[in-house]
């Protein structure tokens, strides 16, 4: 049935009008009942279409077809060279992570190591009967680089440490 719709003129609302042309009640009824697939019977466009069963389900001509052997091991394959790519991205990423994680080990290795000979050359270097004036003539950052001797109870090795930390 073909309704017009037009927008009244109080407060927006929608006034039905006559239909412009008299069908017969017999071809309305055909049409009702033969209404497209996916589409609502009411119109209600924002009501979805319960899709858990198989026979209620919207074929489309691409979900409905089925594919060739061919077409299903080619599919099969690509899944697997994309699996593999990954993989050894991972495995890429892993192995740049260890290497970072070592390199970088190393390098606190090698600044504590350097830490301690210089530490052990300045104490060389200090005078203990002249230590008060030496202390009063060095600079800021000649105080800082002042090391004292400390058990490391976890290792039991002689470190240099900062003369302030616990």
């Amino acid at each position: 049935e073909m309704i017009e719709m037009q927008k009244g003129k109080s407060f927006g609302k929608l006034q039905k009008h006559q239909p412009t042309a008299i069908m017969s009640e017999a071809s309305t009824k055909d049409e009702s009942k033969t209404v497209i697939k996916g589409r609502n019977v009411s119109g209600r466009s924002w009501k979805k279409r319960n899709q858990k069963r198989a026979s209620s389900l919207i074929k489309t001509s691409f979900n409905g077809q089925t594919k060739t052997w061919e077409q299903r091991q080619q599919e099969k394959l690509a899944r697997k060279e994309m699996i593999e790519m990954q993989k050894e991205l991972q495995e890429e990423r892993r192995q740049a992570k260890i290497t970072k994680k070592e390199r970088r080990l190393e390098n606190e290795r090698r600044r504590a190591e350097n830490e301690f000979k210089s530490a052990q050359r300045f104490t060389k270097q200090l005078n203990i009967n002249k230590l008060p004036s030496t202390m009063k003539a060095m600079s800021k950052k000649q105080l800082r680089q002042i090391k004292k001797t400390r058990l490391n109870s976890k290792t039991g090795v002689v470190e240099y440490v900062p003369a302030y930390t616990k």
